[in-house]
């Protein structure tokens, strides 16, 4: 049944929220204060929703695509790169040009050390950016180095025609401690990505030199994609009106700007951002008449990336307090434009790896993430926001995947969802069995 006319759609996205981390307080999420979190479980539905895949990277684009309702199968680029370079005003991508994200990493000799350089801050990265670019652009002139947010930068190669799967690259935030020795970061297969390959390592050992003894004394390039393209999200959707993502993260700006959606920069994606103002922004997006709007707050996911749990309860708090609050204040005020409120990581992000059986896990993980939903019409037994509370919720056994959110928050079912032929019901099923 639909919403109804007129009804405003909201998604809360505090990025890699779940945890296998267990504490006799249990996750960070369960030992969060997060009244308004739990206000949602209280007054709606909750369940579990895999919002990653086993066949695709296990990273927030592959998950908020999804999200959006592309599905990652048919549009993912092959890496994050060229979304965040849709994010930037400049440069585009052809058809033979290639896009990797690149990390400012702080090494220890051939250790890394740290993949942000200590979430080095943008007045230190940039002149870090030009400076390579400066000393390097005749040795590779066809390698251009952009600066996007702290210690995030994006490595555009002209006329590379290689195909990003002929590339593996190591993922710095899963790499801490970890020994590069030359020629390990990137790695080729063919004569094309070894060929590629073998001019990124010599790249990369030029800024080794460039960058000594400074916070940031290393590049990691990885994620290699290829141009995005994207059918309007209005085509898939449902949402008719005024659709916006509100967030920091140049990734979500590309993605944003590929498929018509509007798009609002606001705070950092670091773990101090400016929760006050994305939910300041939010609930002006609805009085302005936005349907809908999707709010995602980076934070919680850097901070267990900086394995540090009682920061990433900090982090849930204030996303609670200064970003959820807000909006569901704002409907309590005005039931009748209460289409839905959804709360939902994107994934899991665990601060603490090693917690899953004493080995190693995954920092993103498979895992499926809870979520909450308040609608004003359904309602189960839930009664707090979750990664174990959820699993007692009502779609914690409908096999859910990341495609079926939207129809879930609005109500009703999609005529035109914006999947691959491959993804069927069936087939969603069989790999969450099989995960």
């Amino acid at each position: 049944m639909s919403a109804g006319p007129g009804r405003r759609y909201v998604l809360v996205v505090p990025d890699g929220a779940g945890d296998h981390l267990r504490t006799p307080r249990g996750s960070p999420l369960a030992a969060a204060h997060t009244p308004h979190m739990d206000f949602v479980a209280r007054e709606g539905v909750s369940g579990l929703v895999r919002t990653l895949r086993p066949e695709l990277p296990r990273e927030s684009l592959v998950a908020q695509m999804g999200m959006l309702g592309w599905d990652p199968c048919e549009w993912y680029p092959g890496g994050r790169a060229s979304c965040e370079i849709l994010a930037l005003d400049g440069p585009r991508l052809s058809d033979r040009d290639l896009a990797f994200r690149a990390n400012l990493v702080r090494m220890r000799g051939r250790v890394l050390e740290s993949y942000s350089a200590d979430l080095i801050p943008d007045g230190e990265a940039v002149p870090l950016v030009e400076r390579i670019n400066l000393a390097l652009r005749s040795e590779f002139p066809d390698f251009e180095l952009y600066h996007n947010s702290d210690f995030r930068a994006a490595l555009v190669i002209r006329d590379a025609d290689v195909d990003p799967r002929q590339l593996r690259c190591a993922e710095p935030h899963e790499s801490h401690g970890v020994e590069f020795p030359p020629g390990s970061v990137v790695r080729g297969t063919g004569p094309a990505g070894e060929a590629l390959a073998g001019r990124l390592e010599r790249y990369i050992e030029r800024i080794r030199t460039v960058l000594a003894g400074e916070q940031a004394n290393g590049l990691f390039p990885w994620s290699p994609s290829r141009g995005l393209r994207l059918p309007p999200f209005s085509a898939h959707s449902g949402i008719r009106g005024r659709a916006a993502v509100v967030g920091a993260m140049d990734f979500l700006c590309g993605l944003a700007r590929a498929g018509g959606m509007e798009f609002h920069r606001v705070g950092s994606g670091r773990p101090d951002t400016d929760y006050t103002a994305k939910g300041a922004k939010v609930v002006e997006l609805l009085e302005s008449g936005c349907e809908l709007v999707y709010c995602h707050v980076n934070a919680p996911d850097e901070a267990a990336h900086l394995c540090d749990p009682a920061l990433k309860i900090h982090c849930i708090e204030q996303v609670d307090e200064k970003v959820l609050g807000p909006v569901v204040d704002y409907f309590r005020a005005r039931p009748e434009l209460l289409g839905g409120v959804m709360v939902v990581p994107d994934h899991y992000t665990n601060s603490s790896p090693e917690a899953a059986g004493g080995t190693r896990s995954s920092v993103h993980s498979l895992d499926r993430v809870p979520f909450s939903l308040w609608n004003g019409r359904d309602r189960d037994s839930v009664t707090r926001f979750g990664e174990d509370e959820a699993s007692r919720g009502r779609y914690a056994t409908a096999g859910l995947t990341h495609l079926h959110l939207l129809d879930l928050l609005r109500g009703e079912k999609r005529a035109g969802a914006c999947r691959s032929p491959a993804s069927t019901a069936k087939e969603d099923a069989a790999r969450i069995a099989n995960a």
